[in-house]
């Protein structure tokens, strides 16, 4: 799947079906009961967050979603179906969360509970004005406080449609919207041939949020995990790490998030740059990590690279093709003073990076927790993440480029700080940043995204890369 910003994404007009839950499910999730499953960490923090959010009279976190083609006029009976296979399967998608009593609370429906019905049709004869519409109906219907935070529907064509499935962080991460899209094709092809489906078996969102749970309350002030943290908190002055370029983001204001998008490599390049860095000893996100210390050295002047970069939690085998939010982040550290060539950096950036894994197994957010006051955030992004994700490894990859599969992330007006995403696909390598919005971060960002094609790109052709000073830094006279 291609990673695309909502902005920047554009589907031709036609007609807009939603498949919205039907009013006796509505009114079964009014009134069900509380299941007693805790939130998982990542929930509890993301639905305070929205809590707290809507009480200041600002937007909730983003959606994320996707989207994909099927050839000519939608079968909407057998799309609808597919669509209700995949929340009857996935218990992340019928669960939702109210607030009783100042607390959070769950609750489930059982599958017999949950129908879906057709939406009445919505013409659209003008792309922007689609645009707009499914803009509006992402940020609407993913709210994580009313069920179910998520819209799923198709835009039909007579020559092909485009289904779109938008939801809140509380049901999906990046991985589980690969998932979805694949088991969503897999299931509207079967409806529509009317054959057998077999699926892998699954496992429950919920056992995972109650093992996490109960795990994470088992781990000790003085364990050497939260020690690693205690250590990287200390290092990034008692706070998250942010972005290391200086975009002039003042403390305490948020911004206009943007979304700033380019490829780095394309397909044979990506192969060229992976197997240098593999004959190095090192791994393909090492040797990202490597590339994003380089430039930042060279653009700040500081040897030192500090960010945080999420790890899937789907240790039990069950959960690999489960809908949910499997992730924890860990904290990367390393120095790269009186390094010389690229080869350098990457051993370095490797050894950090394994250094990482043991945190993996961790919720990150209770480890933040056990730190209490060492820990203060300043900002409303708690961390600066670098992210990476290698499409190619997901099921259904090999028909991406056939369907047209993207992966949508929303913009907000709220932001302060800087996120890097890296994906790799059949096409290439893309990096997507979102950052706050000022005078000078247009610039900038553009600055370091060309800087780090530029590395890599060296790197993929040449092999080891001698690091000379090629550029003034920023704001040099």
């Amino acid at each position: 799947m291609k990673p695309l910003s909502f902005d920047a994404f554009r589907t031709q007009p036609g007609t807009v079906i939603e498949f919205a839950v039907t009013a006796d499910t509505a009114a079964s999730a009014s009134s069900a009961p509380a299941d007693p499953t805790p939130l998982s960490y990542n929930q509890l923090v993301h639905v305070h967050t929205a809590i707290a959010l809507s009480a200041m009279g600002t937007a909730s976190a983003p959606y994320i979603g996707l989207v994909f083609d099927v050839p000519g006029a939608a079968d909407l009976d057998a799309l609808r179906r597919a669509f209700t296979g995949l929340v009857h399967r996935h218990d992340a998608l019928r669960s939702g969360f109210r607030v009783q009593s100042g607390e959070i609370e769950r609750f489930t429906l059982p599958t017999e509970q949950v129908a879906l019905a057709n939406g009445a049709p919505q013409q659209f004869a003008d792309a922007e004005e689609l645009h707009e519409y499914l803009g509006s109906r992402f940020v609407e219907r993913t709210d994580p406080l009313n069920w179910p935070q998520y819209v799923m529907g198709v835009v039909t064509r007579p020559t092909h449609s485009t289904v779109f499935f938008a939801t809140d962080h509380t049901t999906s991460d990046g991985y589980s919207l690969a998932v979805a899209q694949w088991e969503l094709q897999a299931r509207y092809e079967a409806e529509v041939a009317g054959t057998a489906l077999e699926l892998p078996p699954v496992g429950t969102y919920a056992d995972y949020a109650t093992i996490e749970r109960e795990r994470g309350e088992l781990i000790a002030t003085d364990e050497e995990i939260v020690t690693r943290w205690r250590e990287f908190v200390r290092h990034c002055g008692g706070t998250g790490p942010t972005f290391a370029v200086d975009l002039g983001v003042e403390i305490g204001t948020t911004y206009q998030q943007v979304i700033h998008e380019r490829q780095l490599l394309n397909a044979e390049d990506a192969a060229k740059f992976e197997k240098v860095v593999k004959e190095s000893g090192g791994g393909f996100f090492s040797g990202l990590l490597a590339a994003l210390g380089v430039v930042t050295q060279e653009l700040t002047g500081n040897d030192e690279f500090r960010s945080v970069t999420p790890f899937h939690t789907r240790h039990d085998p069950s959960w690999m093709t489960a809908l949910g939010w499997f992730i924890t982040v860990a904290p990367v550290e390393f120095s790269l003073a009186g390094t010389l060539t690229f080869s350098d950096a990457l051993r370095t950036a490797h050894a950090a990076f394994r250094a990482s894994l043991p945190a993996a197994k961790y919720p990150a957010a209770r480890v933040v927790q056990l730190l209490a006051d060492e820990f203060t955030p300043t900002r409303r992004d708690m961390f600066s993440m670098v992210s990476y994700i290698d499409y190619r490894k997901m099921p259904g990859a090999e028909r991406y480029s056939e369907n047209n599969a993207l992966s949508l992330g929303a913009n907000t007006e709220a932001t302060d700080d800087t996120h890097v995403w890296l994906s790799r696909t059949t096409d290439g390598l893309y990096v997507t940043l979102r950052h706050p919005e000022t005078a000078t971060s247009d610039k900038l960002v553009s600055q370091y995204t060309r800087l780090i094609a530029a590395l890599v790109s060296e790197v993929a052709h040449f092999g080891d890369v001698v690091l000379a000073p090629r550029h003034e830094l920023v704001g040099a006279a």
